[in-house]
C-alpha cells in the first residue's frame, strides 16, 4: 500500500477494522482537502438506475469525475461516509467500493436511514480527498 499518501492508524484496542477501511488515518500538515458533496445515483438524464450494483457503481463513477477533474484520483480518498436505505445493501455497496478504492483504507463511517432526498436512492456516498503536502 505505498501508493497511498495517508498513513493507517488501527490501533489494537479499537480492534482490527471490519473491512478495507482505517480506524483512523493522518492527513499529512500542509495538505489541500477536497470535499465532496454526497453523490447520488443521478444520471444525467435525470433517472436513476435500479438495484443497489447499479447504483453504488454509479456512485463511485461519479465521485471519480469529481476526483479527477481536481485533478486526484481514488488513492487520494481520506474518508468515505455512506448513507444506505437498508442495510441488507451493505455487502454489495462495499464489493463495488472495493472494486474502485482498491488498497486505499480511508476512514469510514456508515449509516442506515429511512430515506434518502429521492426515494429512488437506495445510497449516497460523500468522501474528502486531499492533495498530500508537496503534491
Amino acid at each position: 500500500m505505498s501508493s497511498y499518501p495517508f498513513e493507517c492508524i488501527n490501533p489494537p484496542e479499537l480492534g482490527k477494522p471490519l473491512g478495507p477501511y482505517s480506524q483512523a488515518l493522518v492527513v499529512p500538515a500542509g495538505s489541500q482537502l477536497l470535499l465532496l458533496s454526497g453523490q447520488t445515483p443521478l444520471l444525467p438524464d435525470g433517472s436513476v438506475p435500479q438495484g443497489i450494483e447499479a447504483q453504488a457503481d454509479l456512485v463511485w463513477r461519479r465521485i471519480g469525475h469529481a476526483l479527477r477533474e481536481a485533478g486526484l484520483d481514488y488513492v487520494h480518498i481520506c474518508r468515505v461516509v455512506t448513507y444506505l436505505i437498508d442495510v441488507a445493501d451493505a455487502p454489495a455497496h462495499a464489493k463495488v467500493r472495493a472494486a474502485y478504492l482498491g488498497d486505499a483504507r480511508p476512514a469510514s463511517t456508515g449509516i442506515v436511514v429511512s430515506q434518502l432526498f429521492n426515494s429512488a436512492y437506495r445510497l449516497e456516498v460523500e468522501v474528502t480527498a486531499a492533495w498530500p503536502a508537496g503534491a
